[in-house]
């Protein structure tokens, strides 16, 4: 009976030895470790379309950025140039960035999407705007289409890349139309760069491109 009781009381001890591992596993995970993870779980049920609210909202502040320094410039250009061909092309640019600017804002709208603006396009659009007006009549009309050229060689990439990304379906077939608009302005741009002697270098700076002749 005696050796009943010790060999009993060995297997026992070597359980507990087995057990104290996986028990000390258990407490090393903190009650703030798995506070943090129920948080995360948590905030993720709750917002469940935030990465897909976030590619809605970057695409139509971008379009509204794009828009806003388009009719700026060319209205600007068209006051200022004397050549008609220019003065035709900024006429044609500020009126199909209002019509697109109009049916964004109505979009938004119904998305509830607050435009805002992105602040590397509109810095950009700044900083374009000030040579043009300190350069001369005929260097500001080159420097313009060199940089109509570039910029919306970018944003039909930039809105290539953000449409499948995009889920609302308005704003997805906005920026679908929206694409050949573009093109056709590139188009035009590239065009009359060519007339004046100004043909666009795709990868030149804002800077560059305003100063060159």
């Amino acid at each position: 009976m005696r050796l009943l009781n010790n060999s009993t009381a060995v297997i026992v001890g070597g359980l507990l030895a087995l057990s104290m591992p996986i028990l000390a596993a258990q407490q090393s995970h903190s009650p703030s470790d798995s506070s943090s993870q129920a948080s995360q779980s948590s905030q993720a049920a709750a917002h469940p379309s935030r990465s897909a609210a976030s590619a809605n909202d970057r695409a139509a502040n971008l379009l509204n950025t794009i828009n806003s320094g388009e009719i700026d410039t060319a209205k600007m250009m068209a006051d200022k140039t004397q050549n008609s061909q220019v003065k035709d092309f900024a006429n044609m640019i500020a009126s199909d960035h209002q019509d697109s600017q109009s049916k964004l804002q109505s979009i938004a709208a119904q998305a509830s999407i607050n435009l805002k603006a992105t602040p590397s396009v509109q810095k950009q659009n700044q900083s374009l705007d000030e040579k043009l007006k300190s350069d001369s009549t005929t260097t500001a009309d080159k420097a313009y289409v060199r940089a109509e050229a570039r910029d919306h060689r970018t944003a039909i990439r930039q809105l290539q890349r953000m449409e499948p990304k995009i889920t609302n379906s308005q704003l997805k077939e906005f920026v679908q139309a929206q694409i050949p608009v573009l093109q056709k302005h590139l188009d035009a741009a590239e065009k009359l760069g060519a007339e004046l002697g100004a043909s666009a270098t795709p990868n030149a700076t804002p800077s560059t491109n305003a100063g060159a002749k």
